[in-house]
């Protein structure tokens, strides 16, 4: 791993985040990477847009007649916004079921709007405030469409999971009877994979929609039209992966997942990228992703002007005093050592 980068405080290094990137074509080959790309990490909720393909492929999606929307809420880590649960309630309805059957879990919804509403109306959040809401309708979608029990739909045991496992596998080039697994923060299934796997799979994902002789074209076209035209849905106003993708107006697909993990897809060179906090701390995970997108040439000089606030964030006190920054210090061409950033003075950030 490699320190990607810093907080400071009075212009001087107190913490650094260390990390690894890793940045391959559809074929695999690395075209950079940054600390041991054959690192294991869990793939978190960046796996949904790979986790949604069988919804598509399997005819489901037309089957019910979900929309982009609905397809791109199903990819998402929603900030529970009132449009994020109405697609939720929309799809369930089309399967003629309530919330009742999401075993999502509950928590806090993300937009502090939404927080705001029901604290001051006194309500508790409900299933479908949850961000991983969309991915659990979408699995029942697929249980419903293929027949399978919707009980128990997010245990590894379940076909639809299997089938889930398998897509991953094809994408990730592993066999999935030996990808290691764990259970993400919802209930359901996540894979332990190389960071370059990982990587791999965004990769494929993205030469897949381009081209139409893919057995998978259909499935990765209509995942990456529904993420890049429907971003709002993906995660919501004011959160990065909405921003970045509206900013970058179809050039790409990105999608964070818990612990510091983030994936893009880059349509025009066909790349893959995961990048991946060590510490899991997210705040440093967005500038790390500007920085790469800045130094990769994917991102120009305007679209990161209005992705400003991402850019290196400021850290304020309590008095609302900004003190310090979250500052990318990596080079793709040639990795800082941790030993030249510690205790190093930081002038004219």
């Amino acid at each position: 791993m490699e320190p990607l980068a810093v907080v400071t405080r009075n212009e001087y290094i107190e913490s650094v985040h260390y990390g690894y990137i890793c940045v391959v074509d559809a074929s695999g080959k690395e075209i950079y990477s940054l600390g041991d790309p054959n690192t294991k990490m869990f793939f978190r909720s960046s796996a949904k847009p790979i986790q949604t393909l069988p919804l598509i492929q399997s005819g489901a999606s037309d089957a019910f007649g979900l929309s982009a929307k609905e397809l791109a809420v199903a990819c998402s880590s929603h900030s529970g916004q009132k449009f994020h649960q109405l697609a939720v309630k929309e799809m369930l309805h089309r399967l003629g079921l309530d919330e009742a059957y999401l075993h999502c879990g509950l928590m806090s919804p993300y937009n502090e709007e939404e927080n705001k509403r029901l604290t001051g109306e006194g309500q508790s959040p409900s299933v479908l405030h949850c961000s991983c809401s969309g991915k659990h309708a979408a699995m029942l979608v697929l249980s419903k469409f293929r027949g399978y029990s919707l009980e128990n739909y997010e245990k590894i045991a379940h076909p639809v999971q299997q089938e889930l496992l398998n897509t991953i596998s094809d994408f990730a080039e592993e066999d999935p009877g030996t990808i290691p697994l764990g259970i993400d923060g919802c209930g359901a299934p996540i894979y332990l994979l190389p960071i370059k796997k990982i990587a791999l799979s965004y990769a494929k994902l993205i030469r897949a929609s381009l081209d139409g002789n893919d057995p998978y074209h259909k499935s990765c076209k209509a995942v990456y039209e529904a993420m890049v035209h429907h971003p709002e849905m993906v995660a919501g106003d004011y959160e990065f992966c909405t921003e970045l993708m509206q900013v970058a107006n179809g050039k790409l697909i990105g999608k964070v997942g818990c612990e510091a993990v983030y994936c893009l897809g880059i349509k025009n060179s066909e790349l893959g990228i995961c990048i991946k906090i060590v510490d899991g701390n997210e705040r440093a995970v967005y500038p790390v992703v500007i920085r790469l997108l800045q130094e990769l040439k994917i991102l120009t000089e305007a679209e990161c002007a209005q992705l400003s606030r991402w850019v290196s964030p400021v850290i304020k006190n309590n008095l609302n005093e900004p003190i310090g920054r979250i500052v990318p210090v990596f080079n793709l061409q040639k990795a800082q050592s941790s030993s030249a950033l510690l205790g190093r003075e930081y002038k004219k950030l």
